[in-house]
């Protein structure tokens, strides 16, 4: 529970990233409007905003933040770092042309980039968790959960964010995903760390049931017509609060053995 704020960072950071890569393809397939991708665009900021403020926390001293960006190029979290900076920055940019000086040109090329930013960013958090000293982390598990948070809960706020068919879709292969995976990546943690596997029971319940009602509001998206945004935006969160949970789970199992 003491890395907190980096549970925050990571799962609302990979939200913001699936939430705008749905959206954008949503609006281009023609399924929402340049606006509604705007304000999913902003949405995408605000998690991505949240995020960063917790994780901040995690250095105990702010200025550490400068001092951890010289190690860009041979420190993965350094460049977790880098990157997260050039996707926000992107972001914030193609918000300006979106909403204060409208151009739609350079507000579609811009999303672009910081599509390609973001999708950058999912992958430098999996290269940080990639360390052979911590035998639980050691695993392609550990790449799979960031990027399916991406997907569970960016498309779960998709969904909320109007982009019901795409998000509704990719949310529901996620979570099979997820789920069929789980079983194998239990196994794995059983057989490194029995003792540290068996008290994130309570924190795996709460992802999984979190799951299932995933399955519900990306089901009920896909089968009515009908506006239910309040359910799918009660869904979203209760979503999120699954996957912070998994994550909680996935930084209790941090242990180097002697």
């Amino acid at each position: 529970m003491h890395e907190l704020p980096l549970v925050f960072f990571t799962v609302l950071g990979q939200t913001s990233v699936g939430l705008l890569l749905l959206s954008y393809l949503s609006q281009r397939l023609k399924l929402i409007s340049v606006q509604q991708l705007a304000y999913a665009n902003l949405a995408a900021l605000i998690l991505m905003g949240l995020g960063f403020l917790v994780g901040m926390f995690h250095l105990g001293q702010l200025l550490r933040s400068v001092n951890m960006i010289f190690g860009a190029g041979r420190s993965p979290m350094s460049n977790e770092i880098l990157i997260n900076g050039l996707f926000v920055g992107l972001l914030v940019v193609t918000l300006f042309f979106s909403f204060i000086k409208k151009n739609s040109t350079l507000a579609n090329g811009f999303n672009l980039l910081t599509l390609v930013a973001g999708v950058l960013f999912v992958f430098a958090i999996t290269r940080v968790y990639q360390i052979e000293t911590i035998a639980t982390w050691n695993t392609q598990h550990t790449s799979l959960q960031m990027w399916l948070t991406m997907f569970v809960a960016g498309g779960a706020v998709a969904m909320a964010m109007g982009s019901r068919k795409i998000g509704a879709i990719v949310c529901l292969v996620a979570i099979c995903v997820s789920v069929v995976s789980k079983p194998f990546y239990l196994g794995f943690l059983y057989e490194t760390a029995a003792q540290l596997a068996s008290e994130q029971t309570i924190f795996w319940a709460i992802q999984l049931f979190c799951l299932g009602l995933g399955v519900m509001a990306a089901t009920l998206a896909l089968v009515r017509q009908e506006k239910i945004t309040r359910f799918l935006v009660s869904a979203a969160l209760l979503i999120i609060v699954g996957e912070l949970a998994g994550r909680i789970a996935f930084y209790n199992l941090w242990a180097i053995p002697m």
